[in-house]
């Protein structure tokens, strides 16, 4: 029996020593490749970049607004009545006097009929009032009429003069409103709305056509809160969309006093200085106001800013080319390509152009590309 026990001992022994030796021989075999796995060096990204330029002169507000008429003209019947024809359409040209749009007259024709024969009437009436008067004068004279019988005939010569007279003042009334069953315009311009439709039963007043005045257009367009303040020392020009041939030049004529409350925006009419033909109302332009600038600012891709809940701020590329730090800006103004900023950049600095956002600043850096710095 102890013999027995002694065996199972020596097992038992041998079988735990093997054990510890395999242990230790992975160990060793694992050991070589986790030390290099903790020291590798991670690649390169690469990366474009934008030298940094500053300008201290100006920066620009651009603004999208539409041409419009400095003086526009709601033309409109003086009676009511339905409309038999309108002889315009949007885009015409019309002149002062010109006939327009036109009424039904039948009603008017027969009130004009019916103020003619009154005063037909009333005239013969005053006529045989004239002469009794007449006749009264003489018979008074001779001494065959009593005072009381002339002065009867005196007045009934001038209640006769009256209605004669109210019978005239009646007629010019009927033909007046014979002539406003044709509207006319009352000035030279363009035709931009046509409001009233031939059949249409309209009030007096209702707008039938809208005329625009030759020669002065205005652009309109929203200006931001922010920039309020400096509109009136602001240098602005208009492009028309769509067309490179030239811009515009504008001065100011008048600023809402009242901030709209949703987009908190003022509504602001610049004067086109020279407009031509091209400047046609309605088209839409883009306002470049010229505005001056507190500090110095820097024109960079909207691409090279990254703003990720702590504050607007860019790559800087440090001198070596390999390293790239986070650099807070302040952002001046945006346009859909590009933006305009100031921070603590110098000029010449490179910063990442594009994919800010991909960017890892523990990982080193590989410039493959330097874009030129963009207009502001």
């Amino acid at each position: 029996m102890a013999r027995k026990l002694g065996r199972r001992s020596w097992a038992l022994l041998a079988f735990g020593v093997m054990t510890l030796g395999g242990l230790a021989a992975a160990g060793a075999v694992m050991a070589p490749n986790a030390a290099p796995s903790a020291t590798a060096e991670r690649p390169a990204q690469p990366v474009r970049v934008t030298p940094v330029a500053f300008d201290a002169s100006a920066r620009i507000a651009r603004h999208t607004g539409t041409i419009r008429p400095r003086q526009e003209v709601a033309l409109s019947f003086r009676l009511p009545g339905k409309i038999t024809a309108r002889d315009v359409e949007v885009g015409d040209r019309v002149t002062a006097g010109q006939v327009i749009a036109r009424l039904d007259d039948a009603d008017t024709l027969l009130e004009l009929e019916l103020a003619q024969a009154e005063a037909t009437a009333s005239a013969i009436d005053l006529n045989r009032a004239r002469a009794d008067a007449a006749r009264a004068a003489t018979l008074f004279a001779d001494g065959h009429i009593p005072k009381a019988t002339l002065d009867r005939a005196t007045s009934g010569e001038a209640e006769a003069a009256a209605r004669a007279d109210r019978a005239a003042r009646a007629l010019a009334l009927a033909q007046n409103r014979l002539d406003y069953t044709q509207l006319r315009a009352e000035v030279d311009g363009i035709v931009i709305a046509t409001p009233g439709e031939a059949g249409q039963v309209v009030a007096a007043g209702q707008p039938i056509v809208a005329v625009a005045l030759d020669g002065a257009a205005d652009v309109v367009f929203q200006l931001p809160e922010q920039d309020r303040a400096l509109i009136g020392q602001a240098t602005a020009r208009a492009e028309l969309w769509g067309d490179a041939v030239g811009s515009y030049a504008l001065t100011l004529r008048d600023i809402s006093p009242d901030v709209d409350p949703a987009g908190r925006t003022y509504r602001v009419r610049m004067a086109i200085t020279a407009p031509d033909d091209r400047a046609a109302f309605g088209r839409t332009v883009t306002v470049d106001l010229l505005l001056p600038a507190e500090a110095p600012t820097a024109t960079l891709p909207l691409a090279a800013v990254l703003n990720d809940g702590s504050g607007a701020a860019v790559w800087r590329v440090d001198p070596t080319g390999a390293r790239v730090d986070r650099i807070p800006v302040e952002i001046v103004s945006l346009t859909d390509r590009t933006a305009r900023l100031r921070g603590a950049l110098a000029e010449g600095d490179r910063v990442v152009s594009l994919g800010a956002y991909k960017i890892d600043p523990a990982r080193p850096v590989r410039v493959v590309e330097t874009a030129p710095t963009p207009e502001g």
